[in-house]
C-alpha cells in the first residue's frame, strides 16, 4: 500500500500529534508499506523556522527511511485568530502546489484535523495523486473551541469551521476519531457518513514501563521512599485548567508527606508560578521541560499523574493517559473527557470535576489515604496499557487503511 499522510505538524517538531503520527508512520513502514508524509517546515512551538529550514519553498526528506515533503508556510505561535489564519492558509496553499509532485499515485491519504482549515487543500491533493482520502480526527473541531470558550457559535470563524467540518466528513472515504466516545458523537451528528472508524493514540510500552521507577529520580524532585510524589507534565496552556492545581495544593499544604510537581513550558506558566508565590505554597515546585528521553522515568516515578483539563469535552482523550497508564501511574483525570471512561470502567485511577480545586484535592486524599489501593490500581493501569500500545495501534489502523485501499469493508475496532 502507497500511503501519503498530509498534516501541518510533523518531527523534528515535539507534540503529541507529532509524536502519535511519526510512531504511526515508522510502524506501518515496518510493514512494508510506502510511506510519504507531506508537511510544513518545522516551527511549532517557537513560530520561528527551525534551522536548516529557513528560507526555502520545498524540501524533502528522509527521517527513519520515511520520505517527508516539507513546503513553505507563515510560521507563527500567536493566539490571535488572524495570525493563526495565515499559517494554517499559507500551508495549505503551499502543499497543494508544491506538495504533489513527485509523489506519485497514492492507494490512501491520511489528512490530520486539526486545523480543519488544512481540510480542503489535502482533499484536492488526494484527488492529483489519484488515493481515497481518510480524514484523522485527532480533536473535534470546532466543538472544541466552542466548549473552551474561545468563540461563539454564532461568529463567522465557528461557521466556517462547522462549514469545513461538514464538507471534510462527506468528501472523505472514511473518518476515523481517537475513541469510540468521539466516533459516537460523530454519528449523531453525521448519521449518513459511511465509514465513522476509530485509530486511536496509544503508547510505547517499552518506552514507558513502570520498572523505571527510581528513588533518585523522586529524591530530584524532592521526594522520600514514604512520600507521595504527585506531578503535572506538560503544556501550561489555557485549554489544561491548571490553576485548579495551585488551589489544590494549598488544600494539601498540612500533607508533609505531600509533594507537587509541575514540569513543562506555556503561556500561562508565569501566572501559575506568581499564584503559586502569593499562596507561598511550599509543596509545589515547578520545573522547566525536560528531554522526551527523560520522561518516562520521570512518569514512572510518580505516585499519581495529573491529567487536568479546563472544562467537559466529551470526545477528547488526552494522550498523557496512556503514558500514564503503561508506567503504572494511577491518574488523576478532569471528568467529561473520553479518559474518565477508561478509568472508572478499569478503576485505574480517580476523575475530578474540571476547574474545581475541592473535587481535586478530595480526590488526591482519597488516593494518598490508602497505599495499597494506589499499588493495585498500578497493576491494572499497566494491564490495560497493552491495548493501546503502538504496536497493537498500528495493526488496527493497518488493517483499517488496507481495507480502505482494497474497497472493503472497514473492520470493527475493539476497544
Amino acid at each position: 500500500m502507497k500511503l501519503l499522510i498530509v498534516t501541518q505538524y510533523f518531527p523534528p517538531e515535539t507534540g503529541a500529534p507529532q509524536a502519535r503520527l511519526f510512531e504511526l508512520a515508522k510502524r506501518l513502514k515496518g510493514m512494508a508499506h510506502e510511506i510519504t508524509v507531506l508537511t510544513g517546515m518545522p516551527n511549532y512551538p517557537t513560530g520561528k523556522i527551525f534551522d536548516g529550514y529557513r528560507f526555502k519553498l520545498c524540501k524533502t526528506e528522509s527521517i527513519e527511511d520515511i520520505k517527508v515533503v516539507r513546503t513553505c508556510l507563515y510560521p507563527s505561535k500567536s493566539s490571535k485568530t488572524i495570525s493563526r489564519l495565515l499559517s494554517y492558509l499559507s500551508f495549505g496553499l503551499s502543499s497543494l502546489f508544491l506538495g504533489p509532485w513527485g509523489i506519485g499515485k497514492q492507494d490512501v491519504v491520511l489528512i490530520e484535523s486539526p486545523p480543519l482549515f488544512l481540510v480542503p487543500f489535502a482533499l484536492l491533493i488526494s484527488k492529483i495523486v489519484r488515493g481515497k482520502a481518510v480524514m484523522m480526527v485527532s480533536d473535534i473541531w470546532p466543538d472544541i473551541i466552542i466548549r473552551m470558550g474561545h468563540a461563539s457559535e454564532k461568529s463567522m470563524a465557528i461557521k466556517a469551521m462547522l462549514w469545513l467540518e461538514k464538507f471534510g466528513y462527506k468528501r472523505s472515504y472514511a473518518v476515523a476519531l481517537t475513541n469510540l466516545g468521539a466516533r459516537e458523537q460523530i454519528r449523531t451528528r453525521f448519521p449518513d457518513l459511511k465509514y465513522p472508524t476509530v485509530i486511536s493514540n496509544g503508547v510505547d510500552t517499552t518506552m514507558f514501563r513502570p520498572e523505571l521507577r527510581d528513588q533518585k529520580v523522586r529524591k530530584k524532585y524532592g521526594a522520600g521512599p514514604d512520600d507521595f510524589l504527585i506531578g503535572y507534565c506538560g503544556l501550561y496552556g489555557l485549554a489544561q485548567g491548571l490553576h485548579a492545581v495551585i488551589e489544590a495544593a494549598e488544600k494539601l499544604k498540612d500533607k508533609d508527606n505531600v509533594k507537587l510537581i509541575m514540569i513543562g513550558d506555556g503561556p500561562v506558566k508565569e501566572e501559575l508560578q506568581e499564584l503559586a508565590e502569593s499562596k507561598r505554597l511550599t509543596n509545589l515546585t515547578f520545573y522547566d521541560r525536560c528531554a522526551k528521553k527523560d520522561m518516562p522515568a520521570i512518569i514512572a516515578s510518580l505516585d499519581i499523574s495529573l491529567v487536568t483539563l479546563s472544562g467537559r469535552f466529551p470526545g477528547t482523550m488526552p494522550s498523557k493517559i496512556y503514558e500514564a497508564f503503561a508506567s503504572g501511574t494511577p491518574p488523576l483525570v478532569a471528568k467529561g473527557c473520553e479518559g474518565e471512561t477508561l478509568v472508572n470502567k478499569y478503576d485505574t485511577g480517580r476523575c475530578y470535576e474540571p476547574c474545581d480545586a475541592d473535587d481535586m484535592a478530595k480526590m488526591l486524599k482519597e488516593l494518598i489515604s490508602d497505599r495499597k489501593l494506589l499499588n493495585e490500581m498500578s497493576s491494572r493501569c499497566v494491564e490495560l496499557s497493552t491495548r493501546f500500545d503502538r504496536a497493537v495501534i498500528a495493526e488496527r489502523t493497518n488493517a483499517i487503511l488496507t481495507a480502505v485501499a482494497e474497497g472493503r469493508e472497514l473492520p470493527e475496532v475493539k476497544w
